[in-house]
C-alpha cells in the first residue's frame, strides 16, 4: 500500500529501511532469521560468514517488502571504550572492516535491497553516545585519513551507493558544526575530497547531539544547506 501510494504521488518507488545489522541493532521479529553481529561474523575469519548472512537477511527484507537496509557499519572499532559502537563494527583497524563490509553491502544489493555505509566520518573513536549527547574527536586531519576515513575511501572506491552521516564534531575539519550539519565535511571532504557522488542519508535527527544542541528542525534545515 506503501508503494502503491507513493509511486502514484510521485512517480518514484519509495525507500523502506530498516537498521537490520544483526546482532545487537536487530529490528526484524523473532520468527525471522536474525543474523550475528558485525564483531561475531569476523571472528569466524570467514568472509563466506558474512556475505551468507547478508545474503540471507536481504532475502528476508525483501519477502517483507523492505527495499533497504541501513548497513553495514564502517566504524573502526579504535576506542574499547565506545558505548554506541562496540561489537556493531567488525574490527579495530580499517583493513579488517572493509574485508567484511564490501562483501556484506555487495550481497545486499545482489538481493535488490540497498545498502549504506555508516557513520561517516566516523564512530568508532568517541566516549560519548551521540544518541544523548554530542560527542568530539579531537584528531588531526592525518589521524582520521589513516584510521576513520579509510574505510570509508575504500567503500566509495567499492561503489557503495550511499553513506549516513553522524553527529560528532570533529574540529580538524569543522569546528562549529557536527559532521551532519558540516558543509566542510559533506560537501567539501565527502563529494569533494573523496569523489562521492550517491547517496547521503542522516543518522536519526532526534538524536541528542542534534536536538539538544542545535533543534531537530534547524538541524534538518543546516544538514540540507550542508549537502
Amino acid at each position: 500500500d506503501i508503494q502503491a501510494l507513493v509511486k502514484e504521488e510521485t512517480g518514484y518507488p519509495a525507500f523502506i529501511t530498516i537498521d537490520q545489522e544483526g546482532g545487537t541493532v536487530t529490528r526484524l521479529s523473532e520468527d525471522c532469521t536474525n543474523m550475528p553481529g558485525a564483531m561475531a561474523i569476523a571472528a569466524t575469519g570467514n568472509v563466506e560468514n558474512a556475505i551468507q548472512a547478508a545474503v540471507i537477511t536481504g532475502k528476508e527484507l525483501k519477502a517483507l517488502g523492505v527495499n533497504f537496509n541501513l548497513a553495514p557499519v564502517l566504524d573502526i572499532n579504535s576506542d574499547p571504550d565506545n558505548p554506541v559502537i562496540g561489537v556493531r563494527s567488525y574490527g579495530d583497524t580499517p583493513e579488517k572492516v572493509v574485508k567484511y563490509a564490501i562483501p556484506t553491502f555487495k550481497a545486499l544489493l545482489e538481493q535488490d535491497i540497498l545498502a549504506v555505509g555508516k557513520h561517516f566520518p566516523g564512530h568508532g573513536d568517541t566516549a560519548v553516545d551521540s544518541h544523548l549527547a554530542l560527542p568530539k574527536v579531537e584528531k588531526t586531519k592525518e589521524e582520521l585519513w589513516q584510521v576513520e576515513l579509510r574505510s570509508f575511501m575504500d567503500a566509495i572506491e567499492a561503489d557503495i551507493p550511499a553513506i549516513m552521516t553522524t553527529h560528532i564534531l570533529f574540529p580538524a575539519f569543522d569546528e562549529k558544526y557536527p559532521s551532519t550539519l558540516s558543509r566542510a565535511i559533506l560537501t567539501d571532504l565527502l563529494r569533494g575530497e573523496m569523489g562521492f557522488e550517491g547517496l547521503v542519508l542522516t543518522d536519526c535527527m532526534e538524536m541528542q547531539a542534534i536536538q539538544k544542541e542545535f533543534g531537530t528542525v534547524e538541524g534538518v534545515l543546516l544538514s540540507a544547506k550542508a549537502g
